[in-house]
């Protein structure tokens, strides 16, 4: 966890004009190895691995039995084994769907490795400079989903460039008991501890999609949060169907100062025609954006709607809603 609490907006700042420090304490990490683990996890997840490379990490999802959306995952194909790295919402539930799983699997081995690591990571623009210093190579060759193992100061680092706000974003997976000094060093380099609600905000600003928060219930499942893009074919769930309402992006009016509800409705015309499912503060944009389930009639880009309780209005943008800093940052 952070050992340094600022605000959001601060951190938010860090996180787009520097380098912020994140704790992954709470990340889940399992370990699937045996001569079936390709096998296994091409049944478990919605994409297949066998393409892999050793240094490569793709993301895929892990659905429930009835075909809801548990998790999205990083698969990092490690030699010998291969690491799944869940997000930290969903971390108790997806390690567990995957024990239960490994356990009926042949020539498999599903392992919880959590205590095995301590995670930090380093996100925005300025990150790669700090990262540099752990790597015997040019960070530029470096290319996003793949990690490497380097030695440093006697310990071994596996780092992956798997930044998920949009800027410069790499993972460092350190031996259990080693991350507090990892953190000193990070901290006199001038990285900034920053936490989660910050991440949020970055990562809803670039649309990466946010299953804690547009999944709260458990109900849905990828197609309502666009993301059946992740699933191959002949890996849909069955009953897969296409959803009578479409995920949209929205931009509130300038008097909208408050975040709607996850679930507050939608309407045109006093008609309900969808339900808000995530919202942030973006300061960048000063303004209130979110995302939502409308009817298909209507989901498309640039329509009006307003939130029924309020009446103040808000209108749908293609995402996502803005550009990160790093794309104009040289990794050289």
């Amino acid at each position: 966890m952070k050992t340094a609490y600022t605000t959001t907006h601060d951190e938010y700042a860090v996180l787009r004009e520097s380098c912020g420090l994140l704790d992954y304490s709470d990340i889940g990490l399992v370990r699937v190895s045996g001569p079936g683990a390709t096998g296994f996890l091409g049944h478990v997840a919605t994409r297949g691995v066998e393409f892999l490379l050793e240094g490569q990490s793709m993301t895929a999802l892990l659905l429930r039995a009835d075909g809801t959306l548990l998790s999205e995952v990083l698969i990092h194909c490690h030699a010998g084994h291969y690491l799944v790295e869940i997000w930290p919402a969903q971390a108790v539930e997806a390690t567990e769907h995957l024990l239960t799983r490994g356990a009926l699997a042949d020539d498999t081995t599903v392992q919880d490795v959590r205590a095995e690591y301590d995670v930090l990571a380093l996100e925005g623009p300025s990150s790669f400079r700090i990262a540099q210093k752990y790597l015997p190579f040019p960070i530029a060759s470096m290319g996003y989903r793949s990690f490497v193992t380097a030695d440093h100061e006697g310990r071994s680092l596996t780092i992956s460039r798997t930044g998920v706000t949009g800027e410069y974003g790499y993972k460092f997976f350190a031996p259990a008991g080693t991350g507090e000094a990892l953190r000193s060093e990070f901290t006199a380099l001038g990285a900034v501890e920053c936490g989660k609600d910050a991440v949020d905000v970055c990562r809803m600003e670039v649309r990466f999609a946010s299953v804690e928060h547009e999944a709260a219930d458990g109900s849905a499942t990828a197609y309502d949060l666009g993301l059946q893009w992740m699933i191959e074919p002949g890996k849909e769930p069955e009953g897969a169907a296409d959803p009578a309402r479409r995920p949209v992006c929205w931009v509130g009016a300038e008097e909208m100062t408050d975040r709607p509800a996850h679930g507050a409705a939608l309407t045109v015309s006093d008609a309900t025609v969808g339900v808000v499912t995530h919202a942030v503060w973006s300061p960048r944009l000063n303004r209130v954006i979110g995302t939502a389930q409308v009817d298909a009639a209507v989901a498309a880009s640039g329509q009006e709607f307003a939130l029924a309780d309020a009446g103040i209005a808000l209108r749908t943008i293609s995402a996502p809603f803005l550009t990160a800093t790093s794309l104009d940052v040289s990794l050289d």
